[in-house]
């Protein structure tokens, strides 16, 4: 499994599946949430199919409502579905290209506190999980005008 991600990987990045919005696009606060939402959740998603793990799954049907609201906020962010699944492929490439660089057994081994931090959240908590991975990495965020 965890090769057929890397072929995966591989191909998208050759095609050029990168970031479809440029590096000056402004974020706002809910699109800095949403951003950090989606990051744990493909974090989550790559280290559970890596590790064999049932978290993931069991984390989606848990926060779906979250998700879908992340998944929207994301979408209005990059201004079209394409453009926020191209963005999402791409991330989901580099996680999985930067856990293929380990051994399986390190990756779940360092996996093992984001399965557990996945296991604590609900949707409140999710969001307020998001808000605060936003706030903290707020300074790597170009805001939008005050």
């Amino acid at each position: 499994m965890k090769r057929l991600l890397v072929a995966a990987a591989l191909a998208c990045l050759a095609a050029g599946a990168g970031p479809a919005v440029s590096a000056e696009s402004c974020y706002s606060q809910a699109a800095m949430e949403a951003d950090q939402a989606i990051r744990f959740l493909t974090e989550l998603m790559v280290a559970s199919s890596t590790c064999e793990d049932r978290v993931y799954p069991e984390f989606r049907l848990r926060n779906k409502d979250a998700i879908i609201s992340y998944q929207k906020a994301l979408i209005a962010h990059y201004h079209s579905t394409a453009r926020f699944d191209a963005w999402n492929t791409a991330l989901a490439n580099e996680v999985s290209l930067r856990q293929n660089a380990l051994p399986t057994s390190q990756v779940c081994q360092q996996a093992a506190a984001l399965f557990a931090k996945a296991k604590t959240l609900d949707d409140g908590k999710f969001r307020a999980f998001a808000a605060a991975q936003a706030a903290s990495a707020s300074a790597q965020y170009r805001k939008c005008g005050k």
